[in-house]
């Protein structure tokens, strides 16, 4: 009886500390990150699509498309300019029908101080002219003349603070301007300009419609119209401002583009492509029509002149965030992941709020296993993008870095915007590999509480996947983790049974059963595991350390050799056992003692 306590206690010492220690196992491809990657060789982390799903482009932002940045054409400038003209001839012309209706000493005045503003308003002297409209309209608020003529100052100020940079400073006075005068065709078409400059595309698209509505002689206002309609999907109406553009007769770097945007839109792939070609031929420096060559060449399946085409765009325009963005998703899609890497970092550079940016370059450092910058950008992330596929990647990631209380935070977040098999697998990985770190830091209590969870969160994933080999895998080891070897048994049993000859639930098997005590089939199942992998450390030593419990000396020393010639280490600590070094009738921790720590993951 005393030889066959002694045997039982080892039994035991062995199983616990087996599971600590690492072992190599092919992942599965697409979906599955095998233990050895991060638990010691008990559990594994699904992927919701892919381990490296293919990015998406055309998410980098709005794109400037009216010349790459560098200000709006001199022809729509010189429309508004002679339309600025017209309204100031029309306000010239209705001095003297005003003088003639001034019948009191308040409307004399305010015709006075209305005379005196147009003075200063042809001397270009804008803020007195603004000053002299309004004290005109104190003394006469009714002075139609002086209405009209402070809508135009306004609009002349705007248009000489919005210079050649199109300073958004500027929108203030075109607000008043066309809230005096709603029929301030100049304001509204110089306020689109601005915004559209600004990338902000709703607004220029309004400002843009009722300056043509009102003055449909802004004939180089379509393209940059049609442009803004692309941008909110309305294509028929780009189509539409095409035609007037093309009825009257024009033919510039916006028309050119926007005739390319719109075939692009269409899945005109030749000719989106010819006509970028005459936009370049037009403007050899448009940072614009490269990057859409990109995009067409992307969509042609032509990854090197894509990249290519993405690279011209930066040199000519280095802050073209869109065009980084895509060259980015190019190159993770190739598997270059340090240019990726480099080209979401110009993109961050340039549109820091990109928080699709943001997470592709967390992907991006993910599959470089640089995980402490990951989590840094998926914290970033988070703050725009609310996905499962976000925190599930996360969570993965805070694992990495051995900070399991987070990753089980996030891997919940995901479960709770999708509660999927995959999802609460995830979660009961997590659950169960913080309840080993606390096991490790002899914290009892708290582990034993997180296995609970890891059980319950993955029974509810086979309940909803009864063919999901990941979450039975990770019950699997949980059972044996909580001393439930008859239910790990069962559990592996199952996933082997619809996956065969998977390693690692074979030795989580082997390990069932040696907790069982059943050595026969431990020993029949560390052997299967040698024989699928001949050199799996962990099954060597599992396998030499149940022959030598059964009593089988010789079978176990042989198993130690070919473990001395990949692990002497290892075998060293098997070498303890088979010669009787170890103290075989002690606690864990003095067995510990005894033998030499193997490094091992952190988790």
């Amino acid at each position: 009886m005393s030889n066959l306590n002694r045997h039982l206690r080892l039994l035991l010492s062995i199983s616990l500390f087996c599971s600590l220690l690492p072992f190599p196992q092919a992942v599965k491809a697409q979906d599955l990150v095998a233990t050895e990657d991060l638990a010691g060789g008990s559990s594994v982390f699904v992927f919701r699509e892919s381990r490296k799903k293919a990015q998406t482009k055309g998410l980098g932002g709005s794109v400037n498309l009216s010349g790459g940045g560098r200000g709006r054409s001199a022809p729509t400038n010189a429309e508004i300019a002679a339309a600025a003209q017209k309204r100031r001839s029309a306000a010239i012309a209705a001095r003297k029908k005003a003088a003639i209706a001034a019948a009191n000493k308040k409307i004399a005045l305010s015709n006075t101080m209305t005379a005196k503003a147009e003075t200063f308003l042809d001397g270009n002297q804008t803020d007195l002219a603004i000053k002299n409209y309004r004290d005109a309209l104190i003394q006469y608020p009714k002075n139609t003349r002086a209405t009209d003529g402070l809508s135009n100052a306004l609009t002349a100020k705007g248009i000489e603070v919005a210079g050649d940079a199109n300073n958004e400073a500027a929108i203030t006075y075109f607000d008043e301007a066309v809230k005096i005068d709603k029929q301030n065709d100049v304001a509204y078409a110089k306020m689109g300009s601005i915004y559209d400059a600004k990338g902000q595309k709703s607004k220029a698209m309004v400002s843009y419609e009722k300056a043509v509505a009102i003055n449909p002689g802004y004939t180089t206002l379509y393209a940059p119209l049609g442009l803004a309609y692309l941008d909110a999907g309305e294509i028929a109406k780009a189509e539409t401002c095409v035609q007037k553009s093309d009825a009257a007769g024009v033919d510039n770097l916006e028309s050119r583009v926007l005739r390319g945007v719109l075939f692009f839109k269409q899945n005109k792939t030749d000719a989106s492509l010819a006509a970028f070609e005459r936009v370049i031929e037009m403007d050899p420096r448009s940072a614009p029509a490269q990057y859409y060559r990109g995009q067409i060449f992307d969509r042609m399946g032509n990854a090197d002149q894509a990249i290519a085409s993405y690279k011209k765009s930066i040199e000519l325009e280095p802050a073209f965030a869109p065009a980084s963005f895509d060259l980015g998703v190019a190159y993770y899609n190739k598997g270059d992941f340090n240019a990726a890497a480099t080209a979401y970092q110009e993109t961050v550079k340039y549109d820091n709020a990109n928080y699709q940016a943001h997470a592709n370059l967390a992907s991006t450092y993910r599959q470089l296993e640089r995980y402490s910058e990951a989590n840094a950008e998926y914290l970033i992330a988070s703050t725009g993008i609310k996905t499962a596929d976000l925190y599930s990647e996360w969570g993965y990631c805070l694992g990495k870095t051995n900070e399991w209380d987070k990753s089980v935070a996030r891997l919940e977040t995901a479960k709770q915007i999708s509660p999927t098999a995959v999802d609460n697998s995830n979660l009961g990985w997590a659950y169960y590999n913080e309840a080993q770190q606390q096991t490790a830091a002899k914290d009892t209590e708290n582990a034993k509480k997180n296995y609970a969870l890891a059980k319950t969160n993955l029974e509810t994933a086979v309940q909803q996947d009864p063919k999901l080999d990941a979450a039975y895998l990770n019950l699997g080891s949980t059972h044996n983790a909580l001393g439930e070897f008859q239910a790990a048994v069962a559990i592996l049993q199952t996933v082997l049974g619809f996956r065969q000859n998977w390693v690692l639930a074979t030795n989580q098997l082997g390990l069932g059963f040696r907790g069982l005590g059943d050595l026969v089939n431990a020993v029949a199942t560390f052997k299967r595991v040698v024989d699928l992998d001949g050199r799996n450390t962990f099954g060597l030593f599992s396998l030499g350390e149940a022959y030598n419990a059964s009593g089988n000396k010789k079978e176990a020393k042989k198993i130690n050799d070919k473990l001395k010639k990949i692990n002497p280490a290892l075998a060293s600590r098997l070498d303890n056992i088979l010669s009787g070094k170890a103290v075989i009738d002690a606690t864990k921790n003095k067995i510990e003692q005894k033998i030499p720590r193997i490094p091992r993951f952190p988790f």
